[in-house]
């Protein structure tokens, strides 16, 4: 397959391009700055410009099979209450791009997204949504609504995945559907995530759907 990564240059992003390559697909690597290390690979081709517009993501995404979004808020360090250093409508805004970028193409949108957004949001622990008011992924949280209503109502073909907390751990593990069973404290590996997102397109769904993610029940 041949399969976009928007955000490539992101923690998440880097590992799903990397997936991608060691399952033998077609990378172009979509960013706003350029790829860190250079490469000769000549299954991963680099498109760096402006995400939020389509005339730019048109023709980086011309010939896929699929789109993966792995992109994310910014802060300006890892803490939860750092200060945002994006716009606070950024995945709107992309994710409007891609789906007009896309038109009425055969592309597969794969939307990584965030637990508990949107309805869900009641459904976590008091703490978490004490915590979730008071620090900057409050705004990452709204924008993630808005970005999933957009691509909801868009006509193309799309998935949302919703993954709990991101950790650097190396470990993998095949993740799971738990839309139903999710927790406010838990967390996966980004390489975890990355994988799922890669099976995402390569089995081609679930088509229109939502679906939180999550370590199996031990």
């Amino acid at each position: 397959m041949r399969i976009a990564v928007l955000g490539a240059t992101g923690a998440t992003g880097r590992l799903t391009v990397e997936r991608l390559l060691a399952h033998d697909h077609r990378v172009v690597a979509v960013s706003r700055s350029p790829l860190r290390e250079a490469s000769d690979e000549p299954r991963l081709l680099s498109q760096v410009g402006d995400l939020t517009d389509p005339a730019f993501l048109r023709p980086a995404i011309e010939g896929c099979d699929a789109i993966i979004s792995c992109l994310g808020q910014n802060r300006a360090s890892r803490s939860l209450f750092a200060r945002r250093t994006s716009p606070a409508d950024l995945l709107r805004r992309v994710a409007e791009a891609t789906i007009t970028a896309i038109g009425g193409g055969p592309q597969h949108l794969i939307y990584m997204s965030a637990f508990g957004v949107g309805a869900d949001r009641r459904r976590h622990a008091l703490l978490f949504r004490v915590i979730l008011r008071l620090s900057s992924i409050h705004a990452a949280y709204l924008d993630h609504v808005q970005a999933e209503a957009a691509i909801a109502r868009s006509g193309i073909r799309w998935t949302i995945v919703r993954p709990p907390g991101l950790s650097d751990a190396d470990e993998e593990i095949a993740l799971v559907d738990k839309s139903d069973s999710w927790s406010s404290f838990e967390t996966v590996s980004r390489r975890s995530v990355a994988g799922f997102l890669v099976r995402c397109a390569e089995q081609h769904g679930p088509l229109g759907g939502t679906i939180t993610i999550g370590a199996p029940a031990s």
